[in-house]
């Protein structure tokens, strides 16, 4: 952005001389500075409001929703109803021209368009950033949007109907564990809510009990609703675990999976829901503007105008205003937006007529929050309130908030109504047909097991998983046997989902693991059409059959040797990742290797280049800045497949198979991946022909120690041939 010195600037519009504010963003702050421009400013004044909903969000009414005791379209005010005079828009604002006072839009039709205005504000908020904590973005619930609410709705009730039917009692208790991540205003709420909604429906369903439903909330702090005083904190934690509500203080989320919640000291809270409250980030709309900010909020003059731009005014959740009363920055919440949209307007009609701006000051009237149960905290012009009564001036102080008298009547009877009759257990499955989407798992979580339906095709982006073979259900984890590694790029999951059969193997996230995940529509739609992927997963079926089948010897002697007896050296030692290709040649070349192992910064395995990879340095090269070192990073096998020491031979031999590997990294852990050697598939073949020989020549010295000269000589031989381990675990293997 530029600078411009501010002067009154007239646009000429519809045939005669007039100002243009813009205004980007529909919440709150935007709201409310729209509404009292159009009552300071003359009609040929036009304001533009640029939101991606064509409605304003209740967030307060968000959580009941959540809970069924409010409709989603009372708690979403129609903008074009809520704005008269406003001209509403629903195209993004992409980007800002300040020094020729133009917004950048992307119109219906895709195109990138100008617009002019004689001043902008900007209150856009911010926006959900759930990848804070990893595995949240695939698995947690947002709760920002109207919609968000709606589906946390619908999965809140699914949960309850699959308990109903559900005969396993863990997996019962899996789904109606319901967990909430942050102890805030938001958090709360929300926890209270689905709390309330659970325990209440249970009277509607025979098979669940009180005992099943486990509602939680993990916050990080050592205490609850931290805005609000001590006592109310108190008040507010004794009294949601009265209600049930499991409260986790000082618990910090790592990681979110398909199983539910890990926490930093590897505590795992299994549920098969989670909510997340916590994790915002800066609108793209707003990073792109270079100036100072304050955790990814603009920093503003007193009167809210942006740094040397008097005509870009900022306010919000995007905005860090400082607020006169107290010299501190504003909290971002609802009635300081409203205030400073109120106060914008005002100041920007002053510079229109030429006079002084005010700076904005503002004392807070008091916070109120719900924590379910018709129970509530309040604290309001100094005065604390907890219980019924502040549940009730809760109720009936955001009642006279929402932004129009149709949406307040609306609420007002359907909270009456609740009082009166139990909320509906009805719900819509959204978004039953579209099936792809993303999948986080932390290392050893199943991402299936066998014997389980098959539903989905699996895509590996990060990360690695273990094709496990157990000979039935109940088996103890250490019975169970890795029979191949699958990588990046890998998938896994289509030979079921092509047979409509029962899974044969088990798939356990190796390491942390993010997959992309097809539902067998869609993946059964794209295989039939798509020629190479149907191919690729031909040829994976075929890599994947039982090669032990006929070769059950090899199998013998492979299934109890270690990769630690067979490790190599390295050809050379390893190359740091920010080595150029020009010294990873010279150093291959110098030490005749035909392999060099990449690491990262903590010495972990990155990459892998072998000579058939030096080829596209010779693409890459004309590419390259000339001034710059071609990166290894470049032209290596990212993240190559790897096997720990300590793992079977036998693992190592399917590996490769099939991945179509002449030889395989070897690291210490499985986790670390500290490279220590190399494992070639000469040195197997080797050794299991060696092996094969030997057991040979045994057998033919038995056989003339012992000849068999009669019927019943044969008899005995073949019942002690059948009664030895050999041919108990051949048979098991060829069945």
């Amino acid at each position: 952005m530029g600078i411009t010195k501010w002067d009154p600037w007239q646009i000429t519009y519809g045939g005669k001389m007039s100002d243009r504010i813009v205004i980007v963003g529909g919440g709150f702050a935007g709201v409310k500075c729209a509404r009292t421009l159009r009552k300071l400013l003359p009609d040929n004044c036009d304001i533009v409001l640029f939101n991606r909903e064509n409605h304003m969000v209740f967030h307060p009414l968000l959580a009941e929703v959540v809970s069924a005791t409010v409709q989603p379209k009372d708690v979403g005010a129609p903008l074009r109803q809520l704005l008269k005079g406003v001209q509403c828009r629903t195209e993004d604002v992409t980007n800002i021209a300040a020094d020729s006072r133009q917004i950048f839009y992307e119109a219906h039709d895709g195109q990138v368009r100008p617009m002019d205005f004689s001043h902008l504000v900007l209150t856009c908020g911010n926006t959900v950033n759930l990848s804070l904590v990893p595995g949240m973005d695939e698995h947690a619930f947002p709760l920002k949007t109207i919609g968000d609410a709606l589906a946390l709705q619908a999965h809140v009730m699914e949960q309850l109907e699959k308990a109903e039917v559900c005969e396993n009692p863990e997996k019962k208790k899996w789904y109606l564990t319901f967990i909430v991540v942050g102890g805030g205003f938001s958090g709360v709420e929300v926890a209270g809510e689905i709390n309330d909604l659970v325990r209440k429906s249970r009277k509607y369903f025979h098979h669940i009990k009180e005992e099943d439903i486990k509602v939680v909330i993990v916050h990080s702090k050592d205490a609850l609703l931290p805005e609000v005083g001590e006592s109310l904190r108190q008040f507010a934690r004794v009294e949601m675990e009265k209600a049930g509500v499991t409260v986790m203080l000082k618990a910090t989320a790592a990681m979110a999976t398909n199983e539910g919640l890990r926490l930093n000291d590897g505590t795992l809270i299994r549920g098969g829901t989670v909510v997340c409250t916590i994790g915002t980030t800066t609108t793209p709309l707003i990073g792109k503007i270079n100036l100072p900010k304050q955790y990814g909020r603009l920093i503003t003059e007193p009167d809210m105008s942006l740094p040397g731009l008097p005509s870009i005014w900022a306010l919000g959740d995007c905005a860090a205003v400082v607020n006169a009363q107290d010299g501190k920055f504003c909290p971002p919440v609802a009635q300081f937006a409203e205030r400073q949209g109120a106060q914008v307007a005002q100041n920007i009609a002053r510079r229109i007529k030429g006079q002084a701006t005010k700076p904005f000051s503002f004392k807070m009237q008091g916070q109120l929050c719900a924590i379910g149960g018709k129970s509530a905290v309040a604290e309001i012009l100094g005065i604390r309130l907890s219980g019924g009564l502040a549940w009730f001036m809760w109720r009936g102080i955001y009642l006279m908030k929402l932004p129009s008298w149709p949406q307040k009547i609306k609420v007002g009877l359907e909270w009456g109504l609740d009082l009166l009759f139990g909320r509906t257990l009805a719900h819509l499955k959204a978004d039953r047909t579209k099936r792809i989407c993303r999948a986080h798992y932390g290392a050893g979580d199943y991402i299936f097991l066998q014997g389980d339906p098959a539903t989905d095709f699996y895509v590996i982006d990060k990360g690695e998983v273990e094709i496990l073979s157990t000979s039935g259900e109940g088996k103890a984890e250490e019975e169970e046997e890795v029979i191949a590694i699958l990588g990046p790029g890998d998938f896994f999951g289509e030979s079921s989902l092509l047979d409509r059969a029962m899974r044969t193997r088990s798939v356990r996230a190796r390491s942390e693991v993010t997959c992309m995940v097809l539902g067998r529509n869609v993946f059964t739609q794209i295989s039939s059409c798509l020629i190479p992927l149907k191919q690729a997963v031909a040829k994976a079926a075929q890599r994947r059959s039982n090669m032990w089948l006929h070769v059950p010897d090899v199998r013998l002697i492979l299934e109890d040797q270690k990769i630690s007896s067979m490790i190599e050296p390295l050809p050379m030692p390893s190359v740091p990742v920010t080595q150029s290709v020009e010294n990873v040649i010279a150093m291959m070349h110098e030490s005749n290797a035909d392999a060099c192992y990449i690491v990262d910064k903590d010495g972990m395995l990155a990459g892998i280049i072998t000579r058939s990879n030096l080829l596209a340095a010779l693409e890459k090269a004309p590419l390259a800045d000339p001034n710059e070192d071609l990166p290894v990073s470049e032209i290596m096998i990212l993240n190559p497949v790897c096997l720990a020491a300590d793992e079977g031979l036998a693992t190592a031999v399917a590996t490769m198979r099939d991945h179509d590997l002449k030889q395989l990294p070897i690291v210490n852990d499985k986790i670390k991946r500290v490279p220590i050697g190399r494992l070639r598939i000469e040195k197997i073949v080797s050794y299991v022909l060696r092996q094969m020989l030997e057991r040979k020549r045994n057998q033919t010295a038995s056989s003339t120690d012992n000849p068999i000269t009669s019927q019943e000589d044969l008899e005995r031989a073949i019942a002690k041939a059948r009664s030895s381990p050999e041919y108990a675990s051949r048979k098991t293997l060829e069945i």
